[in-house]
Parts: C-alpha cells; sequence; structure tokens
C-alpha cells in the first residue's frame, strides 16, 4: 500500500521527462516573459504566477501562441460555468456525497513513460446520485490539485471502468450538452496533453453511448480512444501493480484510495475556494477578444452563456 496520493518524481525521472522537450533556462525565461507581457496588457485576467506559466509552456511545447489562448480560454470557460467552478467547498454535503457515489482518483505512480492515469468509476447503479455537472466540477479540482502537486509530467491516460454503468438511466446522462462540456474544456481550455482513454468492463448496453462519445472528439484523437473488454488487457501497456486492487494491482481499494484524493483537497480547502475566484472578468475587457477561441465564448462579446446545441 502506498501512504502518499502521489509519488513525487525522482530527480532522475524529472530530467528525463524536460528532456523530451529540451529548452535552456535563458529560452523558458525568453517565454515566460512574453507569456508575462501578454499578460499585463489583459486586465480581465487574473494574477498568475510564474510557476503556472511554466508549466504550461511545458505542457503545450513553448508555443506561446497556444499557451495564450489556452490560458484566455482556461480563465474564460470559469466564468462562463459557474455551475462547474464556482462552489468549490470540498467539506460540503453535495461534495461529499458525490464522493460516495463515484469513484475518481489518479493512481499514485506515474507509468514508466512519465503520464499520470486518473481512474474514474460508479460507486453504484443509481442513476440518481450521478449530476454531470458535479462529475466535471469534482474532476476540475482534482486536475487542478494535480497540475500544482505535479512537478511535470507528460501528459494523462484516463481510465474509465464501467462495471456499475448497465443500464439507459445512466447513460442517458451523457447526452450532448454534457459531452461538449467535457470537449471543450478538456481539448480547447486546459493545458493537457489527452495521450489515450480507456473504457473497461463495457457492457452490450453501452455500445451506442460509447460510439456517440466517440465521434465528438477531433480525429487525432480518436485512435487513442481504447475499448478494453478486461483490465487484463491493459497489463501489456501499463506495470498491472500500478493499478487499484480491484484491478489485480497493489494501488489499494478504488474507495480508499477516492477518499484519500477527497482528503487532499479537503487539507488545501482554502485553496480549493480560492480558485472560485481565478476566473476572467468579462467587465474589464478591453475591446473584443482577439486571443480567445470563439467557439469558447460562444457570440463573441457574450459573456452570459454558452450554447452548444
Amino acid at each position: 500500500m502506498i501512504n502518499t496520493m502521489i509519488v513525487p518524481i525522482t530527480d532522475v525521472q524529472l530530467k528525463e521527462i524536460q528532456n523530451f522537450c529540451p529548452r535552456s533556462k535563458d529560452e523558458i525565461d525568453q517565454d515566460v516573459d512574453i507569456v508575462r507581457h501578454w499578460l499585463n496588457k489583459q486586465p480581465h485576467l487574473p494574477k498568475t504566477s510564474d510557476e503556472f506559466i511554466k508549466k504550461v509552456l511545458f505542457s503545450l511545447k513553448y508555443r506561446t501562441e497556444k499557451v495564450k489562448l489556452v490560458i484566455e480560454n482556461y480563465y474564460t470557460v470559469k466564468e462562463l460555468f459557474p455551475q462547474i467552478y464556482g462552489d468549490l467547498d470540498p467539506t460540503s454535503e453535495t461534495f461529499r456525497k458525490h464522493v460516495e457515489a463515484v469513484h475518481m482518483f489518479p493512481l499514485p505512480k506515474l507509468t514508466p513513460d512519465f503520464h499520470r492515469v486518473l481512474c474514474y468509476r460508479m460507486a453504484t447503479t443509481d442513476a440518481k446520485v450521478f449530476c454531470p455537472d458535479n462529475q466535471l466540477k469534482r474532476n476540475e479540482m482534482m486536475w487542478n490539485w494535480l497540475f500544482d502537486e505535479d512537478e511535470l509530467t507528460l501528459g494523462d491516460i484516463w481510465v474509465f471502468d464501467l462495471t456499475n454503468m448497465n443500464s439507459m438511466a445512466q447513460w442517458a446522462h451523457f447526452n450532448l450538452s454534457f459531452m461538449k462540456k467535457i470537449l471543450k474544456i478538456n481539448m480547447e481550455a486546459k493545458p493537457v496533453r489527452i495521450k489515450r482513454v480507456h473504457f473497461v468492463n463495457i457492457a452490450p448496453i453501452a455500445e451506442t453511448s460509447l460510439n456517440f462519445i466517440k465521434h465528438f472528439f477531433p480525429q487525432k484523437y480518436k485512435n487513442r480512444i481504447l475499448f478494453n473488454a478486461t483490465f487484463e488487457s491493459l497489463q501489456g501497456l501499463y506495470p498491472i501493480d500500478m493499478f487499484p486492487n480491484e484491478w489485480g494491482g497493489k494501488a489499494g481499494n478504488m474507495a480508499e484510495l477516492s477518499r484519500r484524493m477527497h482528503k487532499e483537497l479537503i487539507k488545501r480547502r482554502n485553496w480549493c475556494i480560492a480558485m472560485e475566484g481565478l476566473k476572467s472578468d468579462s467587465s474589464k475587457r478591453i475591446g473584443q477578444s482577439k486571443t480567445a477561441d470563439k467557439s469558447i465564448l460562444g457570440v463573441e462579446g457574450n459573456f452570459k452563456k454558452i450554447c452548444f446545441d
């Protein structure tokens, strides 16, 4: 059993990760200055630390124009979706109930090729306990915690265990609006590299829903979405020991790992709540945005809501 939520990487591992996108200190400082110069001219965006900028730069391979776009979108979706990015107190009753309903956690160890694995499984077959916006809220809090805690990784791997997803009432939550929120946030408004998405233990009833979900991913990601009949099929891709006990590993049981992630957020409760204020303020925006993705903003200049349907 590993006692820490995530195992810190060693100096040797950090060096190997950095070598995937080599950049000298002077070059990194120059890139930070470029982004900082741009940020100083964006009064609608919150204050951002150099450490955050450096991590975004690394995640986006030091493409400064892409970094500007993602930072703009990252803070803009937080204003557009208050139902997801507001009320971030991890001690609330609503949050606690969701922890009981859905197991959601990162695996403590990185994969051998330095990817962070995020795991998901419904703890019950009761469709009434699943709230899409709460699912996204908790996922965003977990991801932001990881982005702050992890020194560097080379991307994320998602593993969805569908053992308890066996009714149409459950799959009905994965509608067009929900899927487009997921894609907008993760593909356009977050500095993340999604390397693979695994769906495991798929019931026949889920086939249509999963193909529907896959349809909305960009073409370059479709080949990264894998349907796995059992967890044994993952053993050729990852060390089995790194997985939860239920999947044949030694990381601990899923309920405990999920509770442990919740406890980490509770430890940083003030930080979580402070995240509510880290969003764009459209009242301070100067003119029309030349940076933000219009598909994020909906209609240019209208920041009250975004329409997907």
